[in-house]
């Protein structure tokens, strides 16, 4: 339970955010613009930061808690691949986004497509981003929140016996998560996010998020070193681990698996590494990291804060949770749990329970509170986030669009606040249905990696139309229900490349029986996106393969800067000292060449604007 200082420090957190909101509401009334890209004049680093502090969110410790105690350090490729995703969408995407001046991602497929198939893509995927991705998505969050407060407050305590239990008879069963108990937690927290977030809009977001990734970032690392200490130093914490797991020990510690490791089999890795970064929903940057590049005052500005939110989402946030993970598996042992300390039969049912419980039982009065506020920040950065970014798909890409698209811009802003509450709603409903965080990402996964190909083949291929997303979301959505219904038994990695593989084909197979886009919508296209790849000459910007060689390149550069600057640290940790230099001297001279090409890129880039910019000046109607 919380102390007096615990309690004052999280409440003074709560009332900055709700400051921080009520200060930017007059200016988020302004205009649609205002409300959800800021007027796109933000610096590269308060989005790349924000980017961070969404993701970073209060699912993540607790999922790779339970990841490292059923698969070692080796099970984090599942979130490790998606560096070639962050790092596709910065090379290739960020500038072609922010180029594009859409709203949303959804208003950039009219921009992409036309007619009817374009217009009902628009449409259904605004819904089912808004109203099923989004809302699964909070759901977990909502649950790992509900996980992470079970340890520290008690409402029986703080509302008295009599009106806890009067409550608990009348309280609807779809909307608990776990309890009563944590359920309450949950919603006023989510009450204090949805009154900033209304007033604020994305500006107020980005705002709180600048602080709350301080913070989170600062907690987690004062929880990891707390946790070494505890244990008596890094060299005990892995002496104990080989002491109580005499056969699994370096199994754990690895960070590629063996071949013959039936916790997390290499062929498993390779799916992740092969397949997994390019499937995901999020392949091209689309969804709430679309939007936040579209917050960026320059085209370079949205690579750069693309790129600082990849280095820092990996290599600064990675291993202080991996740090606790496999503390908590020393302090409660697989077999007994409360083997050492009887807290343990919280984390005996479920692993992820090992991070909360971990913070109850090391950290003092104070410390206890700051980290409860930072997992608080974390939590509250995703739901602002995702509650902003799905409001911004049902005002713009349907009430704006085909409802209403006369309306004034302070009714739109009236109804983006609107908007907030009843997503906010909707995703409560469906945390109460959700029960282990690390397997409802593995079937959220799956049941958007029909997305993947098709929104980079937009991008880098003429050909690709509306029915090609519309055959790859809804392959993989049904493939995705009846194989995880009907192989419930098979590895989730398996059925990922099985729905990956065939939603592949029929989206292939759906563009090549419908028609391409109209010649001269594509014209509109070209001449204000530049598209690069496979283009017919027409379309191509000068240099188009120039332009892929060099972009391949800073690919090459930066996933090998992300990688090796992930391990090192790890190595250095390990006490792997070899490992250690060279990944080191890797990320330095990797990150130092990617920079300088960048740079030059830019440069280029800005002149090849210039003159698109004159030439769109004399043809007009090419814009």
């Amino acid at each position: 339970m919380f102390t007096l200082i615990d309690w004052l420090l999280i409440l003074g957190y709560l009332v900055f955010t709700f400051a921080v909101g009520a200060a930017m509401s007059r200016r988020a009334s302004c205009s649609m613009d205002s409300y959800f890209v800021a007027d796109r004049k933000l610096p590269w680093w308060w989005l790349g930061t924000s980017m961070v502090a969404t993701t970073f969110a209060a699912d993540t410790p607790l999922a790779i808690t339970g990841i490292v105690a059923h698969e070692g350090i080796a099970g984090n490729w599942f979130i490790w691949c998606s560096i070639f995703t962050y790092i596709t969408m910065t090379v290739f995407f960020a500038r072609k986004w922010r180029e594009g001046r859409v709203l949303t991602d959804v208003e950039f497929i009219e921009l992409r497509y036309s007619g009817r198939p374009a217009r009902a893509l628009r449409v259904f995927k605004a819904c089912y981003f808004s109203l099923i991705i989004n809302s699964i998505v909070l759901g977990w969050v909502f649950r790992a929140m509900s996980k992470i407060s079970q340890p520290f407050i008690s409402w029986r305590v703080i509302l008295g016996p009599e009106t806890f239990e009067m409550l608990s008879g009348r309280w609807p069963s779809s909307l608990l998560f776990d309890n009563l108990n944590n359920t309450l937690t949950v919603l006023v927290i989510l009450a204090v996010v949805v009154a900033y977030s209304t007033m604020g809009g994305i500006r107020g977001v980005i705002i709180t998020d600048l602080f709350q990734f301080v913070l989170a970032m600062g907690c987690s690392v004062m929880l990891a070193a707390a946790a070494v200490v505890y244990l008596g130093g890094m060299d005990s914490l892995i002496c104990r681990l080989h002491e109580i797991y005499p056969h699994r020990a370096e199994s754990f510690l690895r960070f590629w698996p063996e071949s013959g490791n039936p916790q997390m089999p290499l062929k498993v890795v390779f799916i992740y590494v092969g397949l997994l970064w390019w499937a995901q929903y999020f392949s091209d940057g689309s969804g709430y990291l679309a939007q936040r590049i579209q917050t960026a005052r320059t085209p370079a500005d949205a690579e750069k804060g693309s790129l600082w939110f990849t280095l820092a989402c990996f290599v600064l946030r990675t291993w202080p949770w991996i740090i606790v993970a496999l503390a908590a598996l020393v302090l409660f042992p697989l077999d007994d749990p409360g083997r050492f300390h009887p807290l343990g039969y919280l984390v005996a049912e479920d692993r992820e329970m090992g991070y909360p419980v971990l913070m109850l039982l090391i950290l003092p009065a104070g410390f206890a509170g700051l980290m409860f506020a930072s997992l608080l920040a974390a939590f509250m950065s995703t739901v602002d986030t995702h509650i902003n970014w799905a409001a911004s798909y049902l005002v713009n890409d349907i009430y704006k669009r085909f409802l209403r698209n006369r309306a004034r811009e302070r009714e739109l802003v009236l109804v983006s606040r609107c908007c907030v509450v009843i997503i906010a709603l909707a995703a409560v409903v469906v945390a109460g249905r959700i029960t282990s965080i690390e397997k409802t990402w593995k079937f959220f996964v799956a049941m958007g990696a029909g997305m993947g190909l098709p929104q980079m083949l937009r991008w880098m291929w003429w050909r690709a139309n509306a029915w090609t997303e519309l055959a790859g979301i809804a392959g993989a959505f049904v493939l995705s229900v009846a194989l995880y219904t009907l192989f419930p038994e098979v590895r989730t990695e398996y059925l990922l490349a099985a729905v990956v593989g065939m939603s592949a084909l029929v989206s292939i197979a759906a563009t090549l029986g419908t028609p391409p886009v109209e010649e001269e919508h594509l014209d509109r296209f070209a001449a204000r996106v530049q598209p690069f790849g496979l283009w017919k000459k027409r379309w191509r910007t000068s240099g188009n393969r120039r332009v892929i060689y060099i972009r391949t390149f800073m690919w090459c550069l930066g996933s090998a800067a992300c990688f090796s600057g992930m391990f090192c640290i790890g190595y250095v940790l390990l006490a792997r000292w070899t490992a250690a230099c060279i990944t080191t001297a890797t990320f330095v001279l990797c990150l130092w060449f990617l920079l300088v090409t960048m740079s030059r890129e830019d440069r280029m880039q800005g002149a090849a604007a210039a003159v698109h910019k004159a030439q769109c000046t004399r043809n007009p109607q090419d814009v």
